[in-house]
């Protein structure tokens, strides 16, 4: 049993379950790649791949291991170290982490330590656009109508995930916080519904997905 992606964005800021992950989640994932090739291209080793021991049962060890699973066309990986290991090694070694065109790849990033939490996506068309979660993405001149890019963006302000205009920000999150919801909720819960992304809670605070060591320069 799936649901929406809300509650990981609601809890970015809570602490780790004892088995599993809550707080400080982050995501990667790429549409039409195996998850396999996904971890590998994420620095995971082949060994930790093949074994596919429960995130619960993972030995303790100096890295701390990503979650990872599928859901439909798309393979993820799931961090809660309060920041990603691909957005990481973006700035490091661009050319290692790019997608390719024709790779759709989206990446929402905790950010925890540092903040703002913030979204990267490449819908590919060759382009990886990041922006702060509340940004505008149709101020892009790419999002042109029809494009992917365009479609995600009509999703986020329709869903009220972006900065409403003549509103300022803190009067914005006050009126957030009234109605029991959060900008990091929100956006979460768009892209999942937008992309068709859908991960179980329970298998996730349970720590019963697979995982994996990932490398990176912060890892």
């Amino acid at each position: 049993m799936t649901e929406g992606l809300k509650w990981i964005g609601r809890h970015a800021f809570d602490k780790p379950t004892a088995e599993g992950m809550l707080g400080g989640i982050s995501m990667t994932a790429m549409r039409g790649v195996p998850v396999r090739d996904l971890l590998l291209r994420l620095g995971a080793n082949e060994e930790d791949i093949e074994s596919a021991i429960p995130y619960r049962d993972f030995p303790s060890s100096r890295e701390t291991p990503c979650m990872y699973g599928t859901s439909g066309e798309w393979a993820y990986v799931l961090e809660d170290r309060g920041s990603c290991t691909w957005c990481e090694w973006f700035f490091e070694d661009e050319k290692k982490m790019r997608p390719t065109p024709g790779q759709e790849l989206i990446c929402l990033n905790a950010n925890v330590a540092v903040n703002p939490s913030y979204l990267v996506y490449a819908p590919g068309d060759g382009h990886v656009y990041l922006n702060n979660c509340g940004d505008d993405l149709t101020h892009h001149p790419h999002a042109v109508e029809g494009s992917k890019l365009a479609a995600l963006a009509e999703g986020l302000k329709q869903a009220g995930a972006i900065y409403p205009e003549g509103c300022t920000i803190p009067q914005w999150h006050a009126l957030l916080d009234a109605q029991g919801d959060s900008l990091r909720g929100l956006v979460w819960q768009a892209v999942g519904d937008i992309l068709g992304i859908r991960i179980a809670r329970s298998d996730v605070e349970q720590g019963r997905l697979p995982a994996a060591r990932l490398t990176g320069p912060y890892a």
